[in-house]
Parts: structure tokens; C-alpha cells; sequence
């Protein structure tokens, strides 16, 4: 019996799931903060100061229960707190996935434990959507981000590059400032925190205007975005010399193939020979081994000219996914915060001399679209190394 979570019904008579619109905003809203920086904690209080009531609530309502008479009083105020935030970010239900035999019960000693994700059982599509599966994919990313998943509170907004920069010179973090003057506009600025705490004696501001980091960020996207697309229409190439070659090709796999079965006749005849001819094993041995190589290098040739096609069909979406991903994260002609954060691992910035220089470093989960291959479908070079 699967009980569903806030947001949606479940006819107990027809056992059809359906979104009630009302929960799903709620939903969507937590989400929504939770992208936007603010950290379990806000979020809780926030949905609690506007008078949102929490799952309990409508659970209660939709399924005509009542809390015990043996609980306190503040339960029935039906309050955030941040682990049922937490538990919501984190249910696949939600993208309308379910996963079953998560756990299972030892008969020795009837303790639950935890079972692998490939023994579990996943539903996909089991029930409507009320977030996206790449909203989801964001948020698990960030709750699982230890180190730069820098959160908001409630009166304290956060900083897009707080948790990201690091001094290069000292290794201290960098912590924003926010400067104004006269008829001009306030600036954010990222100062290291070392210079902050221990003095000009020990390092250097390092200070870094928060516009100018947006625009670095950005114009690398954009130089990604035109390798890309170079390698995509590359790639293209490839595959119309593929489709005009067709015909040749055909006749070699033929050919292959007629010498690979020649190669397997000729290495039965010889290991018979061997058999009758025990005096000379040693050289049907040596012509035995050669057969075998030339077998070998034969199934090789046939199976890299059987699997080029596919490869570099497959090496071309890949190139494609990599232009949208990066078209859909630019399409404002900016970064928002949370693709920020899933993009960008570590800034790291020195300064010698008044001159800084920066390093970026981005995820391993954005770097495996930057991987380039060549004809053979063999990874050829990272073309987008920062």
C-alpha cells in the first residue's frame, strides 16, 4: 500500500493518483525557495510566518483523520520544521517516480536494513509530476553538495558566490562586501578572508567586483557553447562520410568476414594436425598462435566498422544535449544561482604584484559534455579544460 505525500489524492476505491493544486503549490514553492538559497531552516520558518500549515494538516483534512489526544499542543499547530522540509526536497514521488523493496527485514535476527539501488525496484511515471525531473536533479545536487551549497536564512540573504571563491595565496575563503558611494550604485564585492581576519601583514584583499565574475563565468559559457557546436558540426561531417561510404563499407565487412571464418577453418585443420603429428607439436603451437592474433585483430577491425555508426550518432546528440544545456542555462543572457552552483565547483584567485589571476573550476558532472572524440568514437581530447 503506497500512501501518497502532500500534494496528491489517492482514491482508496479506484486507487487513481491525482494532484490536488492547492498542496502542489506548495510543493513547487519549496523548491522553488530552496533554488533560490534559502536553507532548510528559512524555508520552515518562512512557510510558517506566511501560515502555511505543514503535510499533517492535509493529511488530516483530505483523509478526515485527528491527531491523538495524547499529543501536544503545539502539534496541532501543524508547523515546519526543517526535516519535513528536507524529506519533501528529497521524495522522487514528486517527478512521479516510486521506489519499492528499498529495505528488508532479517529473519535471524529481525533487524530492517537498507538494500542496493540495483536490487530495488523503481516505477517510473507511476503517478503525475509536479516538479520537473530537472529541478529535481538540481536540488539533489545541491543537498548533496557539502562544501558549496552555502544556504540563506530568513533575514540574511545569500551571496551568489558565497562558499566558491577561494584565495589561491592563502587558501582562507572569500566573504562579500557590499560598497556604496555617492550617486553611484551599490557594488558587491568579494574580499579574502584571510586579509579580513589577520591583516595586510599576512595577505592581500584579492577583492574581486561580483559583475566582473558573472561576466567571466559567462563568457566562458559562451566559448564552451562554440567548441561545442564546432565539434557538433564536425561530428556531422563525420556521419554524411559515413552514409556516402555505406557501399564500400558493406563490402569490407564482407570481406572481414569471409577471412575471419577462412582464419577459424584454418585453426581447427591445424590444431587436428598437432594432434597427429606430436613430434612437430612446437610448430603447430607457434602457427596455432598466429592464427590466433590474426582471429583477434580480424573481430576487432569488424566490430569497430559494425559499432562506428551508432558511436558517432551517439557521440553527435551527446554534442547536441551539450549546445541545449548550455543555451537553456544562458537563455536570459545570465546564470541564476542555482546553475551557478551546479556549474561553477571552485574559483580560486591569486594576486601578485596588484595583478590577480583566476582560476575556475567547473563540476565533473557539466565536464563530461566537454569531452571530444574522433573519428573512431575515441576520446580525443577535453576540449573544455579551465
Amino acid at each position: 500500500m503506497i500512501t501518497v505525500p502532500l500534494g496528491y489524492f489517492k482514491d482508496k476505491n479506484t486507487n487513481e493518483i491525482v494532484i490536488v493544486e492547492e498542496e502542489a503549490e506548495i510543493v513547487r514553492k519549496i523548491f522553488d525557495l530552496y533554488l533560490l538559497g534559502y536553507g532548510l531552516k528559512a524555508i520552515a520558518k518562512k512557510l510558517n510566518d506566511e501560515g502555511i500549515k505543514s503535510p499533517q494538516y492535509y493529511q488530516n483534512k483530505m483523509y478526515n483523520k485527528k491527531l491523538p489526544s495524547n499529543k501536544p499542543e503545539i502539534t496541532g499547530r501543524y508547523l515546519w520544521v526543517n526535516t519535513t522540509v528536507k524529506r519533501i526536497l528529497q521524495n522522487e514521488f514528486y517527478i512521479g517516480t516510486v521506489t519499492c523493496h528499498k529495505t528488508y527485514t532479517s529473519k535471524i535476527n529481525h533487524i530492517r536494513k537498507a538494500l542496493p539501488e540495483d536490487e530495488q525496484f523503481k516505477h517510473e511515471n507511476f503517478a503525475p509530476a509536479i516538479i520537473s525531473k530537472e529541478k529535481c536533479e538540481q536540488v539533489q545536487f545541491l543537498l548533496s553538495s557539502k562544501r558549496n551549497n552555502v544556504r540563506a536564512s530568513s533575514s540574511n540573504p545569500c551571496h551568489r558566490y558565497t562558499g566558491l571563491i577561494e584565495c589561491g595565496d592563502c587558501g582562507c575563503t572569500f566573504v562579500c562586501k557590499k560598497r556604496k558611494w555617492k550617486d553611484k550604485p551599490e557594488r558587491i564585492e568579494y574580499n579574502c578572508n584571510g586579509y579580513h581576519r589577520y591583516g595586510k601583514e599576512h595577505c592581500t584583499a584579492h577583492r574581486i567586483d561580483e559583475g566582473y565574475l558573472d561576466k567571466l563565468i559567462y563568457d566562458e559559457l559562451m566559448s564552451i557553447k562554440d567548441e561545442a557546436l564546432a565539434n557538433y558540426k564536425s561530428i556531422e561531417s563525420d556521419v554524411k562520410k559515413w552514409m556516402s561510404n555505406r557501399g564500400t563499407v558493406t563490402n569490407k565487412l564482407k570481406h572481414l568476414n569471409t577471412s575471419l571464418e577462412q582464419h577459424k577453418s584454418d585453426q581447427k585443420e591445424i590444431l587436428l594436425e598437432r594432434i597427429r603429428d606430436r613430434e612437430h607439436a612446437d610448430i603447430y603451437t607457434e602457427m596455432l598462435e598466429k592464427c590466433e592474433s590474426d582471429i583477434q585483430k580480424l573481430e576487432y577491425e569488424i566490430k569497430s566498422i559494425q559499432d562506428y555508426n551508432s558511436t558517432i550518432k551517439k557521440r553527435k546528440a551527446e554534442m547536441k544535449d551539450s549546445v541545449q544545456i548550455i543555451e537553456e542555462i544562458i537563455k536570459d543572457e545570465a546564470i541564476s544561482d542555482a546553475n551557478l552552483r551546479l556549474l561553477v565547483d571552485k574559483i580560486i584567485i591569486f594576486e601578485k604584484d596588484k595583478k590577480m589571476s583566476i582560476k575556475i573550476k567547473l563540476n565533473a558532472k557539466f565536464q563530461k559534455h566537454k569531452d571530444c572524440y574522433d573519428e573512431n568514437g575515441n576520446l580525443k581530447d577535453s576540449a573544455f579544460t579551465v
